[in-house]
């Protein structure tokens, strides 16, 4: 179980995330959204273990994730940041690999079929498209196979197809055990997730399944713009 109790982080003496608090069980699949600026980035990197919170705490099955040794975070969270470079001409192969560097034999090739990247395994990462990197990264995380998957905003830069194949793959793979946290700018795919979670200047404003949190008057307090101006036509 990943539990996340009150915490409070600090970025620069401003203070980011102001008391966040949720569970998730194994089995689930839980979106976080949010405006810019809301700190769901910063709750994913604290969750992963990056930023401590001055106050409040994250457990993994009731163990301390920032009192963890890097080996063994690696062993219980893997996560996809919004942004990972990399300056070397990598392989595709030997980017996915790196996941999986814990274990004597890497499944790195079963990550990437599931991704659906096979036929470019040979391709360097640096000749790739913005998208393409996106599906290595996410093939990576899977090599990693470990019981929660931290992804933040995995569908950026992906077409409308391949968003809906990663969901579906990231709900089937919590269909069967895992525990996963996305954050999602496209509210379009919410309704993937088991529970949404609607973040604001730091704080939770709404929490549910994703047919709750998805009423007008909830993104309107959430986004400062009433839905009906989202369908507006042009003329």
């Amino acid at each position: 179980m990943l539990q996340v109790k009150n915490v409070k982080v600090k970025l620069g003496g401003k203070e980011i995330l102001k008391g966040i608090s949720f569970s998730l069980t194994p089995g689930s699949m839980v979106c976080v959204a949010g405006p810019n600026g809301a700190g769901k980035s910063i709750l994913f990197y604290t969750i992963a273990g990056y930023f401590k919170p001055y106050s409040g705490e994250v457990l993994i099955n009731g163990e301390k994730v920032h009192s963890l040794t890097t080996p063994r975070r690696a062993e219980l969270i893997s996560f996809l940041p919004q942004r990972t470079s990399f300056f070397y001409p990598f392989k595709v192969r030997e980017v996915v690999e790196m996941g999986s560097y814990r274990f004597k034999s890497p499944d790195g090739e079963r990550a990437m079929a599931l991704v659906g990247i096979l036929p470019m395994a040979e391709r360097e990462f640096t000749s790739l498209s913005e998208g393409e990197r996106k599906l290595v990264l996410i093939a990576r995380l899977l090599a990693q196979q470990t019981p929660i998957l931290l992804l933040d905003e995995p569908a950026s830069n992906l077409d409308i197809n391949r968003q809906v194949k990663i969901y579906s793959l990231l709900r089937k793979l919590a269909e069967n055990g895992r525990t996963i946290l996305v954050s999602e700018h496209s509210l379009n795919l919410l309704p993937f997730c088991n529970r949404a979670i609607l973040m604001k200047e730091g704080r939770i404003v709404s929490r549910g399944l994703p047919g709750e949190v998805l009423k007008d008057e909830i993104l309107e307090r959430v986004y400062d713009i009433h839905p009906s101006e989202l369908v507006r036509i042009l003329p």
